[in-house]
């Protein structure tokens, strides 16, 4: 039998006999420092040195030492025992306070528009959460959040997978982007029919915008041309700008569209801005921190807008 299988069952009440009697060298002080009967605490000791298969105390007349490999381990069986005391202490600080890492990714079309600018105020927030980004597709993502490499995805919903949680934060308008010079740049809203004839501009396979761009053109039956795909908005809004084609984008991705005009599709269309996260029954304090700061900093507009338009329904 091995050394490690020896001494795996000792528990840390030998140790702190051990310490005890190291520090006293003395089983009969160590038994009273202890508050314990000295047949107790020499049976403890008896079974620590079985278990290492070696003695730890050399035991002369009226005094008790060490022995070599007493003192090799005296060091490390004074740290185990401070790391338990320090233990419930560590315990109330972790149920307490904010902390800890968290891992979110998002998509591309919503990571640089939507949470990069929420970013600095929850740091500020809570600055002892280490937070770590990741960007993915909505496949990708999901593929992340099962193999627990991320804790939390925000992007467009529904998705589909077992044993996820998802919550929607809210609904992020479509609009048709053209270049300005275009002849229906002058028009509040539009029908997609009536720009059949154009080259439409759409994100790569695998980008869900891209499904939910083919879906809104089903559904008002427009057909286009051609189609151009890209891998990023940056190029579509300048592929618009020089009049290449037409294109639709979310209401989050305004500040790229200088020199195009948005104009509101009718009948209206959005997209379920939203996150998902496993089904746990515990989660960590950084994570509901995160996922509460994210609603409060989406509640505050959809209030504002509510005579306007009504609030977001919740997944979960």
């Amino acid at each position: 039998m091995s050394l490690k299988s020896r001494v795996r069952g000792f528990d840390l009440r030998q140790l702190e006999y051990f310490c005890a009697v190291a520090r006293t060298g003395s089983f009969t002080k160590a038994a009273e420092d202890l508050g314990i009967a000295q047949p107790s605490l020499s049976e403890q000791i008896a079974r620590l040195e079985q278990g290492f298969g070696a003695a730890l105390f050399e035991r002369l007349n009226r005094r008790v030492e060490l022995t070599p490999l007493g003192e090799a381990i005296l060091g490390k069986a004074q740290a185990l025992l401070e790391d338990a005391a320090a233990l419930p202490d560590h315990f109330e600080r972790a149920r307490e306070g904010v902390h800890g890492p968290l891992r979110v990714g998002a998509i591309p079309t919503i990571l640089p528009y939507f949470l990069a600018p929420l970013l600095k105020d929850f740091t500020l927030r809570f600055p002892d959460v280490d937070l770590h980004l990741r960007e993915g597709t909505t496949t990708e993502l999901i593929d992340q959040l099962l193999e627990g490499m991320i804790d939390l995805a925000i992007l467009s919903l529904p998705v589909q997978g077992a044993g996820l949680v998802m919550r929607e934060l809210f609904r992020d308008p479509l609009f048709l982007a053209v270049p300005n010079h275009h002849p229906l740049a002058t028009s509040e809203k539009v029908q997609l029919r009536r720009v059949s004839l154009e080259r439409l501009l759409i994100l790569k396979d695998g980008h869900c915008l891209r499904d939910e761009t083919l879906a809104v053109c089903d559904r008002a039956r427009a057909r286009f041309t051609s189609h151009f795909e890209a891998e990023q908005f940056l190029t579509i809004f300048e592929l618009i700008r020089a009049g290449f084609g037409v294109s639709i984008v979310p209401e989050m991705a305004r500040s790229l569209s200088e020199g195009c005009k948005l104009i509101e599709i009718e009948p209206k269309a959005s997209r379920r801005v939203g996150y998902v996260r496993l089904q746990r029954r515990y989660l960590s304090k950084a994570l509901e921190a995160f996922t509460g700061y994210l609603k409060q900093a989406t509640e505050k507009p959809r209030r504002a807008a509510a005579p306007r338009s009504a609030p977001a329904a919740s997944l979960a």
